[in-house]
Parts: structure tokens; sequence; C-alpha cells
């Protein structure tokens, strides 16, 4: 199954947060003391400026980390360091914090999952920077989205934690998915927050389903097959969107999409595009225009 990272919604799922921060920051790592009811949480998880991406393995709650808009109550992160030094006086700020994913499923692709999520829930909530007291470790590879190194590392004076502090102004993010919202004007699409990670020769699409979501790739190759036949008749890669006629119609899948590589792609919902449509129509013909120039490119392949 797909690890899936997206918001949480439901009561269940946010107590699932909390018992996830317990089992990582005091049963696995020891940096806090128990709890009575296993379970952790602040003020902060009580504001309303308060949301949290969850990391979904086998349909469990297996990570999280919380994302706080910056309001007249401050942000987790005014606690570490003084990010407010550096941040512009007309800036919107979000900060990003608790990240925690147990043990076996930790790794950086999760991390960076989860920092690229953070960024494009700021992109649909018109924030201007990301702020983040973030592992050493991940520093570099944040680098890649556009996160600057604020200061040197340093030790965080209650937990013992080594910290670096970081920042991303959203309009310079090197990611390619926040351009393509912009680029086809789909900034409001980025409210779905669905990311999904596929294995090479996970199914992410079959033949014969009902399809409800069409499929932006993010990272990775994806096989287009028709049931019956081994060889391909198209590959797509980085950039490239795929399923979109879901969006559109009630129709069954003609075809299986099949990861080739190790994959990254952002889910696009119907309901979402359904809703985008009807408030602001002017802006979805040009996603439906870029819809119309695939599926001709398609048809000409599937035609040679």
């Amino acid at each position: 199954m797909p690890i899936h990272i997206t918001l949480a919604k439901l009561p269940e799922q946010i107590d699932a947060v909390f018992k996830i921060r317990h089992t990582v920051f005091s049963e696995e790592e020891g940096k806090f003391s128990p709890t009575h009811d296993g379970r952790m949480f602040d003020r902060f998880d009580a504001y309303p400026t308060s949301s949290n991406l969850i990391v979904l393995g086998d349909g469990e709650v297996v990570g999280s980390m919380r994302l706080t808009l910056d309001s007249e109550m401050g942000m987790p992160a005014d606690e570490y360091y003084d990010f407010r030094a550096h941040l512009p006086p007309e800036s919107r700020a979000l900060n990003c914090g608790m990240y925690c994913v147990t043990k076996q499923y930790r790794s950086s692709r999760i991390a960076y999952g989860l920092m690229l999520m953070a960024s494009y829930f700021a992109v649909s909530n018109n924030i201007t920077h990301v702020v983040a007291p973030i592992n050493p470790d991940i520093a570099k590879m944040l680098g890649r989205v556009g996160f600057k190194t604020l200061d040197e590392e340093f030790t965080e004076a209650h937990t013992g934690v080594n910290i670096v502090p970081v920042m991303l102004e959203v309009k310079h993010s090197t990611d390619y998915f926040i351009n393509f919202a912009y680029r086809n004007q789909l900034q409001n699409f980025l409210g779905s927050y669905d990311c999904l990670f596929f294995r090479e020769g996970e199914y992410v699409v079959r033949a014969g389903e009902h399809g409800t979501s069409a499929f932006v790739i993010i990272e990775g190759e994806v096989e287009v097959r028709l049931p019956g036949r081994d060889e391909p008749i198209d590959t797509m890669g980085e950039g490239e969107i795929f399923g979109e006629l879901a969006l559109l119609t009630d129709e069954i899948r003609t075809a299986h999409v099949i990861a080739k590589s190790e994959l990254r792609v952002m889910m696009l919902a119907k309901s979402v595009f359904m809703e985008y449509l009807l408030h602001h129509p002017e802006k979805a013909i040009v996603f439906m225009q870029s819809i119309g120039s695939r599926m001709k490119n398609l048809i000409s392949k599937m035609h040679a």
C-alpha cells in the first residue's frame, strides 16, 4: 500500500496525532516524561490557527507534523528561536513543528514529503514565509525546496535536542508542484492536501475502477498499460498529469497506471475540482484546456 500524507480532519485522526507524539518523543526517544493517558499536546493545539499533517501507513497514522499560522498568540517556534528578526514587516508566517514519525517508517523521504506538504498548505493560505526549527540531518535536503538556514546549529535548552532554524520564502520555492499550481492558477487545488508515495511496481490506478481523482507526478515515472497487454502505451514523468478525465466524468478507468520507479504524486480530488469550477470558472477553464491538450497527445501516441 502507498504511504499517504494528508491533513487530519477527523477527531480520531487528531487523537492519533497526540498518541504518535507520545510514542515518538516519550517512548522511543525519551525526550519527555510519559503522560498518564499516553498523549502529548500543548496550548497551540487548542488554537484554530493550528492544523496537523498526518502520515498514513497501511491505513494507520504513523507520523505527523503541526502547522501553525502566525497570530496574536504567536507561534511555537518563538520559544526556540527569534525567527521574527528575519521576517519582513508585512510577512504572513507559518510555523512547522512537532515532526514525529515512528521508527518503522522514519525516512528522509517522508520528512521531505511533510515539509513539501507544509509548503502547499502555505500557498493555499496566502503565506509568504515558512519557518521551522529542524533536525540538522534534513537541513541540506530541504535546501532542494528553497529553505535557507538562518543560523548555526544549537542545542535547545529544555529538550537537549540539536536544532537548525530554517526559513522558506514561498515565492522563491523551487518545488515543481507549487510552480505547477501557479502556472495553472490552481492554488486552491492544494487545499486537498493529499500526497501519495508508491514503490516500483505498485498500481496507482487500475482499469475498471471508478475514478474520483487525478494525479500530478512530482517525482518518478509511471507506465500506462491497457488490460491484457504487456507493452506500455505511454510513459509519464515529473510534471505530467494522469487520470484527469475523472475530474469531468464518471467514466470507468480504461487503463492501468503503474509506478515505474519510486513515485510521489499529488492527488487532486474531483470534489475539490468541482467546487473550484463552481466558484472560479474562468480559472478552471485554463486547467481544462491543459487537460484537452494532454488527451490529444495521448490519443496521437495510441494511434502511432
